[in-house]
């Protein structure tokens, strides 16, 4: 019979897994030319906009299966995925940066979360780790793109 995994183990592979387009875009951008990095933002960017509004959808989930679904959290976890849909409407620079205000901001209310009982540590430290790692990829890649 096989092994049965935690939930959180499951969100760790995935959440590697989910930072390999970050990883790829990082080296794609670093080993090419400046046009290289552009083309990775190009498309990192709708990607971490999916992600801030997956992560929306995973702190509703949380708030709704502990039965702490309070009107305020609920609209406080939907804000990052309306300012990413709006980031992606705006040009570079602004683009990018939006979307990690975004991604921070989401960040933001998990520890809100954790506070109010609907976040558990395990998941709140695997969120910590992945908006670092995605944060500087982004930083990274944006460098490069100035840097020419």
């Amino acid at each position: 019979m096989p092994r049965k995994r935690s939930a959180l183990t499951v969100a760790v592979v995935l959440g590697l897994m989910a930072l390999l387009p970050f990883a790829a875009g990082v080296y794609y951008a670093h080993a090419g030319s400046s046009l290289d990095a552009r083309t990775a933002m190009r498309w990192l960017l709708p990607y971490l906009a999916t992600i801030v509004a997956f992560i929306g959808g995973v702190q509703w989930g949380r708030m709704l299966a502990r039965g702490q679904a309070s009107a305020r959290d609920m609209t406080l976890a939907v804000l990052p995925a309306i300012l990413a849909w709006a980031a992606l409407l705006t040009a570079a620079p602004w683009r990018g940066l939006l979307l990690v205000v975004a991604l921070l901001f989401a960040w933001l209310i998990d520890e809100h979360g954790a506070r109010q009982g609907w976040q558990t540590r395990g998941f709140l430290q695997l969120r910590r780790a992945l908006t670092l790692v995605v944060t500087l990829s982004v930083a990274a890649i944006a460098w490069r793109v100035m840097r020419g």
